[in-house]
């Protein structure tokens, strides 16, 4: 159902609202949803919550989306979803616990997997990786994602969907002419 194809925890759940620009599809439909999410992603948590917690999440990702996007087109961001994003960065972080025999393991709650989905995202603004935040190439997709590819020249959030679906219509297209 979820698919992590950005490169950055903060980019997959931004992943997790499809189509924006065109007919909107919603991934995270109910508060279980969330802990699939978590648990797939790179925090690798199932992160319980409720339906509260669900439209937090929803609120915090757009707010994320919009800061990156209007960021990467060098854009104002909205002052007040700026304040929003500081504050939930300053929240507490997953905990890590080893247990006796050298296994370290995670736990988050809500709060935690805002912060680290946030900082996230911020961290990837700041650093190296800035400029290789990409739009997918579909016209009708809003992914974005982390092009860490050799040649950085990664055209498609990903082959299973976009990629693979650019590459059926342009055979059928040769196949025509």
């Amino acid at each position: 159902m979820f698919v992590y194809v950005s490169n950055r925890l903060s980019l997959d759940l931004l992943g997790t609202l499809k189509w924006r620009s065109d007919v909107p599809e919603e991934h995270l439909l109910t508060a279980h949803d969330v802990a699939t999410w978590s648990q797939g992603s790179s925090l690798g948590v199932p992160v319980a919550t409720d339906e509260a917690g669900l439209a937090r999440v929803r609120d915090v990702r757009e707010m994320l989306y919009r800061a990156i996007t209007a960021a990467q087109n060098g854009q104002e961001l909205i002052e007040v979803e700026v304040a929003q994003l500081n504050e939930i960065a300053r929240g507490p972080a997953p905990e890590l616990h080893l247990d006796q025999d050298g296994r370290v393991s995670r736990s988050a709650d809500i709060d935690a997997l805002l912060t680290a989905v946030v900082r996230d995202g911020l961290e990837l603004l700041a650093g190296p990786q800035a400029p290789q935040i990409r739009n997918c190439a579909n016209d009708r997709c809003t992914r974005l994602y982390v092009d860490t590819s050799r040649a950085g020249n990664r055209r498609w959030c990903g082959m299973a969907e976009c990629g693979n679906a650019a590459k059926v219509a342009a055979f059928r297209a040769r196949q025509r002419s």
